[in-house]
């Protein structure tokens, strides 16, 4: 199978972008995360993206539901139930061509010999960048993707390398959060991500220590990106004012502006 091949066979298994980058490009890389590491005939890494749908924020956004929404179809069962069908079933067609396919998720299990880093093999693989408030960014999404990886025998042409140019004039994401969790060189404090009470989720195995793809800071990013990435809506996501809570707990916006919304007492599940 060739690049063309490999593309059209994850479009038409459900992925919503895909990327290739030649293994050479992670030389230099910490050992830990390489993924020859993982699999040493690796000669290409084959990135693939699942977005996540601007609807599964939507409980989240009003202060009305976080599990039933985001927490189903934002997290988990992305990218163990659709994302990991589609990374199973290419590397099925892979290796019925006779080269070694190994599905691999953004998961860090960071008590083994190989930690995966989705940012890094995503911008070598040309799917964009991280942006300032540390989201990896796409033209197509934004931040609102979860991606998963093959890594492969097969020697493939690597996409473009490309750099996102949406944070040079904003910090709408740094400005969004409640607990001013980043610092001056707008890095994270994850002590307090960890506390936080406006969307985040603690995963200690997942991409991130802490899940800020639906938190304020995440949502703030994606209203300003709205006219400028690729998938747009009618109509605009922020509906109301938004909701807010401290590191306790405590209401800092109500977000009752308008009817329907509220701040919540506790998401469900936490």
């Amino acid at each position: 199978m060739n690049s063309a091949e490999i593309k059209a066979a994850a479009r038409a298994l459900g992925a919503d972008l895909v990327g290739i980058a030649p293994v050479e490009r992670f030389n230099g890389m910490p050992e830990v995360s390489d993924p020859r590491t993982f699999a040493p005939g690796t000669r290409s890494v084959i990135a693939i993206g699942y977005r996540i749908l601007r609807g599964s924020l939507r409980g989240v956004e009003e202060g009305t539901s976080f599990n039933n929404t985001y927490g189903f179809f934002g997290a988990p069962h992305m990218e163990k139930m659709y994302m990991s069908r589609t990374i199973y079933d290419l590397c099925c067609q892979i290796e019925n061509a006779g080269a070694e396919a190994a599905p691999v998720l953004s998961c860090r299990y960071t008590n083994q010999g190989f930690v995966p880093d989705y940012k890094a093999y995503a911008h070598a693989a040309g799917l964009g960048s991280t942006g300032k408030g540390g989201f990896f960014l796409t033209p197509e999404y934004g931040h609102r993707q979860r991606i998963a990886f093959i890594f492969t025998s097969l020697e493939l042409e690597g996409d473009e390398v490309i750099e996102c140019d949406f944070c040079k004039d904003c910090d709408a994401c740094i400005k969004a959060c409640p607990l001013n969790a980043y610092k001056d060189d707008n890095s994270l404090d994850l002590n307090l991500c960890r506390q936080c009470q406006n969307g985040a989720t603690v995963t200690p195995d997942g991409a991130e220590p802490v899940d800020r793809c639906a938190s304020a800071c995440a949502r703030a990013c994606m209203v300003a990106l709205e006219d400028k990435v690729g998938n747009r809506f009618e109509a605009k996501f922020r509906k109301r004012s938004v909701w807010q809570r401290g590191i306790h707990g405590e209401s800092l916006i109500s977000g009752n502006q308008f009817t329907g919304g509220r701040c919540p007492d506790k998401f469900e599940g936490k």
